[in-house]
C-alpha cells in the first residue's frame, strides 16, 4: 500500500476514500544520435573526376600515403620542432617529383594534376605540403623556367628524383616577397666572383637542402641565382625589377655554370 495519507470523509458518508495518487509512468526520451560525420573532402567542386584516369590514380595514391603513413606519425614532429626525414623515401616512391613539368625525368601531368597533389598534402599536413611545394614547385619551377638548358640538365633529374633537395629564397624580414620592386639582398661582381649580401627569412627547406634559388637585386634588376653550400653559384635568367639570418658570400660563377 501507499504511504500516501488516506483520508476519512465526514462520518455521516458511512464511506472512506482513498485518495493516493500514483505516479504515472516515466517516459522514456529518445537521444538522437548525431549523424557522422563525412569523409573530409576539399574537392568541393569535384574536380578531381574529371581527370584522366592515370592522373585520378595519382591523386587517389597522395590521398592515401597522407592518411596512412603520414597523418599517423605527424604530430611527433610538430612538437618537436624536426622534419619527418623517415618519409622521404616513401616520398620518393610515390614518383610525384616535378608534377606538372614535362621532360628531364619529371612527373608531367597537368596542371590540374599538379594543384590537387598540392590540395591532397595540404588537406592532411602543412607541413609536407610547404616541403613539396617548395622543392617541386618554387625550386624545380625556377630553373625549369628560368635555367639554362645545362642547369635543366644537370638540376632537374636529381631532384624529380627528391636526390637533391631545393629551397627558394625569396622573402625578406623587411619587405616579404618583394620582387617586384622590395628586394634588398644584393649581388655585385668582382672578376669571376659574386659577392651575395643580404637577408633571408621564413626559407622553407633551407636547413639541409642541396640547392637555394636566392632572389636578389643586381644593377637595379631582380634576378634569382642558383646556390649551394659547397659555394658555388649560377645564374637564372634576369626577370624585370620593378631582419633574420644574415649573410655575405662569395660564389665563383664562370660563364654561368652550375657547379
Amino acid at each position: 500500500m501507499s504511504t500516501a495519507a488516506i483520508q476519512e470523509t465526514p462520518a455521516t458518508s458511512g464511506t472512506v476514500r482513498d485518495t493516493t495518487t500514483t505516479p504515472a509512468p516515466a517516459v522514456k526520451k529518445e537521444i538522437r544520435q548525431p549523424k557522422p560525420l563525412p569523409a573530409p573532402n576539399s574537392d568541393f567542386y569535384e574536380l578531381a573526376e574529371t581527370l584522366p584516369a592515370e592522373e585520378l590514380a595519382v591523386v587517389k595514391q597522395v590521398r592515401a600515403f597522407m592518411e596512412t603513413k603520414v597523418a599517423p606519425i605527424i604530430t611527433k614532429y610538430w612538437v618537436e620542432d624536426a622534419f619527418p626525414f623517415e618519409l622521404l623515401p616513401a616520398i620518393k616512391e610515390l614518383g610525384i617529383g616535378g608534377v606538372g613539368l614535362k621532360g628531364y625525368g619529371c612527373r608531367g601531368g597537368s596542371p590540374l594534376l599538379a594543384g590537387l597533389v598540392a590540395m591532397e598534402m595540404a588537406r592532411c599536413d602543412a607541413s609536407i605540403a610547404t616541403f613539396f611545394g617548395v622543392h617541386s614547385g618554387l625550386a624545380m619551377s625556377s630553373i625549369y623556367l628560368g635555367g639554362s638548358e645545362e642547369q635543366k640538365q644537370k638540376w632537374l633529374p636529381p631532384m624529380a628524383r627528391f636526390e637533391k633537395i631545393g629551397c627558394f629564397g625569396l622573402t625578406e624580414p623587411l619587405v616579404g616577397s618583394g620582387a617586384s620592386g622590395g628586394l634588398t639582398t644584393t649581388a655585385k661582381r668582382e672578376g669571376d666572383t659574386w659577392i651575395i649580401n643580404g637577408q633571408k627569412k621564413w626559407i622553407g627547406n633551407s636547413p639541409w637542402c642541396d640547392i637555394a634559388i636566392i632572389w636578389l637585386r643586381s644593377s637595379g634588376r631582380a634576378i634569382s641565382r642558383i646556390t649551394r653550400s659547397k659555394g658555388s653559384s649560377s645564374r637564372l635568367r634576369p626577370r624585370p625589377a620593378s631582419r633574420s639570418k644574415r649573410f655575405r658570400t662569395r660564389f665563383r660563377s664562370k660563364s654561368f655554370r652550375t657547379a
